[in-house]
């Protein structure tokens, strides 16, 4: 994604840490596309194999209109807020959404918040 607002949770991630958040994309966006990012094309989320373990990296459409303009146009001001790209590392979680201030934002930080009872996060001493 060109742009947008990252909402980073930090720590050593979970090999199932993928898998929820994309079950809880698919509550929110019960019709989206879902695609790897090294992959030409996306799936409807009701055809996507799970469970997704380990690191990955996905770019979540909320409905097959919202592909297409993305596949079509790429950012644009009218499907900003239909797209999440979804970063799995080992040690943090990346949403990038739209913008810092968007219902879009909110959601990813409701998403993060839902796995940060799981996190172990290493401070200098």
């Amino acid at each position: 994604m060109i742009g947008g607002a990252d909402i980073v949770l930090y720590g050593q991630t979970k090999a199932h840490d993928t898998d929820l958040l994309v079950r809880a994309i698919r509550t929110e966006w019960p019709n989206a596309v879902i695609q790897h990012a090294d992959k030409e094309n996306g799936v409807p989320i009701r055809e996507f194999h799970f469970p997704v373990i380990g690191p990955a990296e996905l770019i979540v459409y909320r409905d097959n209109a919202s592909y297409q303009s993305w596949t079509s146009k790429g950012a644009a001001a009218d499907n900003q807020d239909a797209m999440i790209h979804l970063i799995v590392a080992d040690d943090n979680v990346t949403l990038v959404v739209d913008r810092p201030d968007s219902a879009l934002a909110d959601m990813a930080r409701e998403l993060l918040v839902s796995l940060r009872p799981n996190r172990i996060v290493l401070q200098a001493a």
